[in-house]
């Protein structure tokens, strides 16, 4: 292959990780951003059993006498003052307040929020800003609009704490003065991340057609930046898989209607999602669902609304990691969630091979050193073909380089000079490509699922590698454009790994292009010192076979 070829490739190659490069300083890492903001639960003096007269969610809350109720055997709480209702599973910690009826923090239990001893739960629901929290139901008609995200609700049930094959409710009961009822009945069962939502509104003064649901989050474009990471709304509508950069959004963005079956938000590595309808989402009305996007003071609300005519309407909601079993455990729509981009057809099978391998060795770390192994003995004699192909390139350059001095002057002379060259010796120019275009969206597949595994996710490798999700650092020095501050001695082997194959593979062309081309391991060093050290293991170990490999061919075939 000459010189113009391989560039080619390897620009290829450059665009695709300098992509990646680039999105990581856009969308900070959700990690690297401060801890969320904590709860307290509510007074534990207050009465547990108070009644109070409901208001208008439309206007300011007022202060209420409250007055006590006869014990039952279900309490039935009315909280004058916003209250707190904890519910726990082997998933996750929830708390519930009665102000709006909605979900106010949720703690996954199984993933801490760093690898610190005295780490708190990831929290992947809080407040935002101004104390918005999701899941307010709207109420639309032609010319008026109602919410409950202020009203006062009465709670039956809870506190829960759910075994394995547990399943329990929460009912929120709530009224407005003009008495318009709203009631909201959340379903939990002792495992997995799925919560299901049943609406119910009645007494209406006015023709309703639509009602809806928000998800409400932080806007956390202004995070620190340096870390490869997605960050943002997300729905799948149809089978069409929609992500839009929380840097993109347009306000008042309206998808639909069509068939939304579900929208929500994501990170590299967690989702929050709805679904409306439930198991009942294939029937005509999912088809009207409407998804609409919106920016405000901080935060960022996906308000997903459905056609309604006065019948209960349900919900199945999604809040936990990005994991193919657990994904497909509440609904098999949510494993979309995924996103692979075009390579998920190989992404897939790859990341299912690296479970496995780390079920036989325990370390993620050496599971991904075993898989580039058999992906590099897979295209052994592809890659063999490849070093074929150069050498002969090099062995005809002299005889190409006399064709160039002769008819430096004669394109035309020169070309048809060059392809006899080519066929006399038998050499074919794209003979080291096209080997190397074969691997290619293999390479990218198992690049695109290392990103997006949340099996790296604080999984060890060995030494100061504590975290195969995060960029490799060993100390805390402090070096110019590199965050975090430490040395990233994985990345400076990869880079070293990569100058020395590139020295070693037989080159063609003048000796500019050529050190240009020695150019390239410095490029690829500075873009891969911001991504995670499970990357750039992948990437070292398949240097290194590379280079083992081509050492291999010099010395039997040379």
């Amino acid at each position: 292959m000459d010189n113009k070829s391989l560039l080619a490739i390897v620009l290829c190659i450059l665009i695709l990780v300098g992509y990646q490069a680039l999105i990581s300083y856009i969308y900070p890492r959700p990690d690297a951003l401060p801890p969320a903001q904590r709860f307290t639960q509510a007074d534990p003096d207050s009465s547990p059993a108070a009644v109070q007269q409901p208001i208008s969610p439309l206007e300011p809350r007022k202060a209420v006498e409250q007055a006590p109720v006869e014990q039952q055997n279900t309490p039935s709480v009315s909280l004058q003052r916003e209250r707190e209702i904890t519910v726990e599973t082997g998933a996750y910690r929830a708390v519930f307040t009665s102000l709006g009826g909605r979900l106010k923090s949720l703690r996954l239990k199984q993933y801490p929020e760093s690898l610190k001893p005295d780490s708190p739960l990831l929290e992947i629901v809080h407040a935002g800003p101004y104390g918005e929290i999701p899941f307010a139901v709207r109420v639309e008609g032609k010319d008026r609009t109602l919410t409950d995200a202020t009203l006062p609700y009465v709670i039956t049930g809870g506190p829960l704490f759910l075994l394995a094959e547990d399943q329990a409710s929460l009912i929120f009961s709530g009224a407005t003065e003009a008495g318009v009822h709203f009631t909201k009945t959340y379903s939990f069962s002792g495992e997995g991340y799925g919560i299901g939502l049943e609406v119910e509104v009645s007494n209406l003064p006015f023709q309703a057609s639509s009602l809806s649901l928000s998800w409400i989050e932080e806007s956390r474009s202004g995070g620190e930046s340096g870390y490869y990471s997605v960050y943002g709304p997300v729905a799948l509508i149809g089978r069409k898989f929609l992500y839009e950069s929380a840097l993109d959004w347009e306000a008042g963005e309206i998808y639909g209607p069509g068939n939304i079956r579900w929208a929500g938000f994501t990170n590299s590595y967690f989702l929050a999602g709805m679904m409306p309808l439930g198991d009942q989402q294939k029937e005509k009305e999912a088809g009207d669902a409407r998804l609409f996007f919106s920016e405000d003071n901080g935060t960022f609300e996906a308000r997903l609304s459905i056609p309604w005519s006065g019948e209960n309407v349900s919900y199945t909601l999604y809040l936990g990691p990005k994991e193919t079993s657990a994904l497909n455990a509440v609904d098999t729509a949510f494993d979309r969630a995924i996103d692979f981009g075009w390579a998920h057809f190989i992404a897939r099978p790859l990341v299912l091979l690296l479970r496995m391998l780390y079920s036989a060795t325990g370390n993620y770390g050496v599971a991904i050193i075993l898989l580039t192994i058999m992906v590099k003995l897979v295209f052994f004699p592809l890659s063999n073909k490849s070093f074929k192909s150069m050498s002969a390139m090099k062995n005809i350059q002299p005889e190409m380089e006399r064709l160039r001095e002769q008819y430096k002057d004669d394109k035309e002379k020169l070309n048809k000079e060059t392809m006899e060259l080519y066929r006399n010796n038998k050499v074919n120019p794209l003979g080291g490509c096209i080997p190397m275009l074969v691997q290619l969206p293999v390479f990218i597949g198992l690049y695109q699922g290392l990103l997006y595994a949340i099996e790296l996710r604080q999984a060890p490798f060995f030494g100061w590698i504590l975290d195969l999700s995060q960029p490799d650092r060993l100390g805390a020095l402090a070096i110019p454009f590199v965050e975090p501050p430490g040395i990233p001695v994985l990345t400076l082997l990869m880079g070293g790994s990569m100058l020395v194959q590139q020295m070693m593979t037989p080159t063609t062309g003048d000796p500019m292009q050529q050190k240009m081309m020695l150019l390239m391991p410095v490029v690829f060093t500075a873009m891969f010192i911001s991504f995670p050290a499970g990357l750039v293991l992948y990437w070292l170990v398949n240097n290194v076979l590379s280079v083992a490999q081509q050492q291999w061919y010099t010395k039997k075939y040379a």
